[in-house]
């Protein structure tokens, strides 16, 4: 068996079984030649439909994204050419709730506000949103959850309707990019959700184009912003790879779509989609235990702590505050950084140096596998434990 991978996905070589011929390619140089080739595993930086790829070679029996979603991938179009898809649900769950976590911890504190009095609206209760419920309820956050469609296919779910989540202080999107269908969640905010005086901050670690940005720049946001009344922490953008930089610049936090990077997601990606795509091929993936968390040869989780620029000023000097065990903190900096060369670069060097920036940011290590000193004593500890994910 023949398969072709963009090179930037973690821990093939050490799954697949020796049957299978890998050969690697960089998404950064375009489409791919497939020819000859059994499968193909992609990421979310290659769109796939008839006119991004219009002709695929007959050899090519499978698709496989290493990836929690799959919008973009035309699947109808996969399917006019007999050609399987797979994809890996659920894989970065764990992580991005852990970023959304540690940016309301990074929010409440700097804002000065007691995190157990605070609600949270999690839109979108899938994998991710579920996941970010039981992180809350570890550090004691009240939440509500909001899902229509989850409502209609599953009795026992009861969703909060749009007037509740009104009342709530911070609202956190776990959304699919769904346009045209009748829970459509293109721009949701603002024109099914808008944003009320009682929403102090809004989280999208979702999809770009769930938010329309140009309504984070109106003039009534910006003043509500400016006068520490309301914030975002934004993660996927609108027009990626080319980030808004005014939409960096008054955000609260802000990063390269990098929530769901860490070690344990990008493992659990690459195993689901190889796993699935295997037995198609009477493959199995090589067994390889959980030595991923701590051996592989992605480099460590390095933070600088000296940045001493105005989008940081929020953090907290102690170099275990938990942004910066994270990895937030840095990713804040390095996209400030970047979007403050947006003027003096080409708009291709700007979208190639973010993409760039995600490949290069170390993948971090989630919370249970985090290493922390035996006398660490934080009102967080629990999201440390290895319980914090089971329970």
């Amino acid at each position: 068996m023949k398969l072709l991978a963009d090179k930037h996905i973690y821990f093939l070589e050490d799954l697949l079984p020796e049957e299978v011929e890998l050969f690697y390619y960089d998404s950064h140089h375009g489409y791919p030649e497939l020819e000859g080739m059994d499968a193909w595993i992609l990421r979310t930086v290659t769109k796939v439909n008839a006119k991004t790829i219009p002709h695929l070679p007959s050899s090519l029996k499978y698709i496989g994204s290493a990836s929690a979603g799959f919008d973009h991938v035309d699947l109808a179009f996969l399917a006019s050419k007999n050609i399987g898809f797979e994809y890996s649900p659920g894989c970065n769950a764990q992580a991005v709730a852990e970023y959304v976590v540690t940016g309301i911890i990074s929010w409440v504190e700097h804002m000065q506000i007691d995190i157990t009095s605070v609600r949270v609206g999690i839109i979108g209760m899938g994998h991710t949103g579920s996941a970010v419920a039981k992180l809350l309820d570890h550090i004691g956050v009240s939440y509500l959850a909001y899902d229509p469609p989850k409502s209609l296919k599953e009795s026992s779910f009861y969703t909060c309707t749009k007037e509740a989540l009104a009342e709530c202080e911070i609202l956190s999107l776990h959304v699919p990019l769904i346009k045209d269908q009748g829970h459509s969640t293109y721009h949701l905010i603002p024109d099914i959700l808008s944003i009320s005086p009682k929403n102090r901050l809004v989280i999208n670690v979702s999809r770009g184009g769930v938010i329309d940005e140009s309504y984070l720049l109106e003039d009534n946001i910006l003043n509500r912003i400016s006068k520490k009344e309301f914030s975002y922490i934004i993660d996927v953008w609108e027009d990626e790879p080319k980030p808004n930089p005014d939409v960096v610049k008054h955000a609260f936090l802000a990063s390269p779509h990098i929530a769901g990077y860490s070690k344990e997601a990008k493992f659990e990606a690459t195993r689901a989609v190889l796993t699935n795509i295997l037995k198609h091929f009477n493959l199995s993936v090589r067994s390889y235990g959980n030595t991923h968390s701590n051996n592989h040869s992605v480099e460590e989780s390095g933070h600088p702590l000296d940045q001493s620029s105005d989008s940081a000023k929020f953090e907290s000097s102690n170099p275990l505050h938990i942004s910066k065990l994270h990895g937030l903190h840095n990713y804040n900096y390095e996209i400030r950084k970047l979007s403050e060369r947006q003027d003096n670069i080409s708009s291709d060097e700007y979208g190639r140096l973010f993409q760039e920036l995600r490949n290069r940011l170390p993948l971090r290590k989630e919370f249970k596998n985090t290493p922390l000193p035996a006398d660490y004593t934080t009102p967080y500890s629990v999201l440390f434990s290895n319980s914090s994910e089971s329970k």
